[in-house]
């Protein structure tokens, strides 16, 4: 069997790492990291170091569910949750898997205080932001 080098098998050739990339990107409805909706009214990104990029986010309530945007630029897995004064879940949570990953939830919250954590284990010592709803 021989193996001709044409055009088109180059052309071929050099398409698999696009392709996989494309492939890669794929998966539920996340966002990649770039790609803040711009209908986000919060924005939080997990940072290396097993912090948030902030310790307090506020938003306001006042024209209806808030719009919150979660996003690792950490190498680590997370997780985003949203957790009332009783460390009760208020809205589904956001899983964080690696770096790119990204994600959205609706907050139909009513005034007050929250927490944003990080669940996993060791994580929410320094992953414990404030989020102030108006």
């Amino acid at each position: 069997m021989s193996f001709e080098v044409t055009p088109r098998r180059i052309l071929s050739f050099l398409a698999l790492p696009v392709l996989a990339l494309s492939l890669a990107a794929c998966g539920g409805s996340s966002r990649s990291a770039g790609t803040v909706p711009a209908e986000a009214d919060i924005v939080v990104r997990a940072k290396d170091g097993l912090v948030w990029d902030a310790k307090s986010y506020t938003a306001s309530s006042a024209d209806g569910p808030v719009l919150l945007y979660g996003v690792s630029d950490s190498g680590l897995a997370h997780n985003l949750h949203v957790v009332d004064a009783d460390d009760n879940d208020v809205a589904d949570n956001i899983d964080l898997p690696g770096s790119g990953s990204s994600g959205t939830i609706t907050l139909d919250l009513t005034p007050g205080e929250y927490r944003i954590i990080c669940k996993i284990p060791g994580h929410s010592g320094t992953m414990n932001a404030t989020l102030t709803i108006s």
